[in-house]
Parts: C-alpha cells; structure tokens; sequence
C-alpha cells in the first residue's frame, strides 16, 4: 500500500518539513565546518596525518583556525603590541598547535634549559608557553614579525617547486621546496604563482600556514637529534651553533622573560 495515495495531504506537508529542516541542517553545517579543529597528533619523524588540514581555498588569507578552549592563560608572548592585535591570535595558535598537534615538544631538548633554565619543573601549558616564546624569539630574527617578509638565498640555487631562485618567506622564512621534505607544509604553488610576491594571499605567507610548517620542522628536528641548536644542518642560520647568523642568546633572552623560567 502507498502511503502518499492514501494519505496525500499529509505527506506533501511532511516532504516540505523534511525539506526545511535539511536546508536548515545544510546551512548550520556550512557554519560550524568553517575552521577545523580537530585532527590527529601528527608524527614529528614522517609528518603524516590522516585528518588535519587548514588548506583554505583559492588562496585566500585564512582567518585563525578557532583554537581548542585551554583554561591556562598564556603569558604574554615578545610579539604582542597594542598596535599588533593579530599577534595575539597568533600566540595563542602557537599554543594550540604545541599543546595539541606537535605534542612532542613538551618533552622538551638536550639544550632547552638554554632557553629556559626552569623548563623540566614546569607543567605542559607552561612548556608550551615556552616554546610559543622560543618561535616568536626565531621570528624576531628571521622576519621582524613580518609575514610578508622575503629573502632571497642567493646560495640556494633553483626551488625545485617554483622552478625559481629560492626565497625564504614569512614569519619563519620557510620555502616552497620545504613541502618536499615536510609533507604536512600546506604551501601551495599552483594557487600563488600569479600572484604578486608579497601578496598577502599567498599560502607560504599566510602566518598559520607558515607558524604549523615551522613548528612541525622543529618538531621534527627535535624527535631526530634531541637539540635545538645543532651545528650542523641546522634549518634556521639563526639557531645554528656557533654559525655565522646565529642569534642564540637573543633568542634565549626574549624566552627567559617568562617569569617561571628563571
């Protein structure tokens, strides 16, 4: 028996109540998808994850990815200014990031007390204000703070993505090559290369694009020879143990104004 031909009037309302409530569901779905933030820990050794991607679309600058609610209230990071409100977002991406993507940091380095003399009688939202101080004391001295910001490296060679002169680019000065060797590096070539070389709306420029890339490398760094500041194939000049560019001890110094470091 057909339920439609014997009870027509009730069923034409019941289609049309389904049809709302799906456009309502379709519409609160939109909405609430429109940053992810779960995901699973991704391994600092393979950088693999099966869940976790940022990507926006068609290049456009993200805005911060909502962070998970975290009841520790971090201390005010180097970067922050009254001028600069963006960076607070960005302190507390870093945040979210050490203490739930690349967990393996709060285990710490051979040479963390370097940085923060304190550091294995800390909890881990402390340690992961120590390490959100340690990225903006790097950022400091590769970019000044500055996303947009670009160096060329003369010595690098052709970018084997951009089939260009390699650049470092961003808060941490990160590269396009980087995706080869660091999978979970979201920068996109395909989508910036029309674009002009400081336009905001490139992936490698978008300060969370370039904050997860550089945190993962550090990650991985640390998972694979337990340092910080190698003195040998060290990925930041800044960081490199007795190299030419290194900036060690203003970098400890702007992480040892945290107040439990010391």
């Amino acid at each position: 028996m057909s339920f439609k031909k014997h009870f027509p009037q009730f069923t034409s309302n019941l289609t049309a109540t389904a049809l709302a409530a799906l456009i309502v569901l379709s519409m609160g779905c939109s909405q609430s998808g429109q940053f992810s933030t779960t995901g699973k820990q991704i391994d600092p050794l393979t950088g693999t994850s099966d869940s976790n991607s940022m990507s926006g679309t068609s290049g456009q600058p993200v805005d911060p990815p909502a962070p998970v609610a975290l009841a520790y209230k971090m201390q005010t990071l180097a970067w922050e200014t009254s001028t600069n409100p963006e960076r607070t977002a960005w302190s507390q991406y870093l945040q979210d990031l050490i203490l739930n993507k690349w967990t393996t940091l709060l285990a710490g380095a051979d040479d963390i007390e370097t940085f923060c003399p304190q550091y294995h009688n800390l909890n881990n939202n402390e340690r992961a204000n120590v390490w959100a101080a340690l990225f903006v004391g790097v950022a400091k001295y590769e970019s000044n703070y500055n996303p947009l910001s670009r160096f060329n490296e003369t010595t690098m060679g052709t970018d084997p993505i951009t089939r260009q002169p390699v650049y470092s680019e961003g808060l941490l000065q990160l590269s396009y090559q980087d995706i080869q060797g660091f999978s979970f590096c979201e920068f996109d070539w395909s989508l910036d290369k029309n674009l002009k070389a400081t336009d905001p709306k490139k992936t490698i420029l978008d300060p969370y694009k370039n904050l997860y890339c550089g945190v993962g490398i550090m990650a991985r760094q640390v998972a694979k020879k337990g340092i910080i500041t190698v003195s040998s194939g060290a990925y930041w000049s800044t960081l490199k143990s007795g190299g030419r560019y290194q900036h060690i001890s203003g970098i400890a110094g702007i992480v040892k104004k945290l107040n439990f470091c010391n």
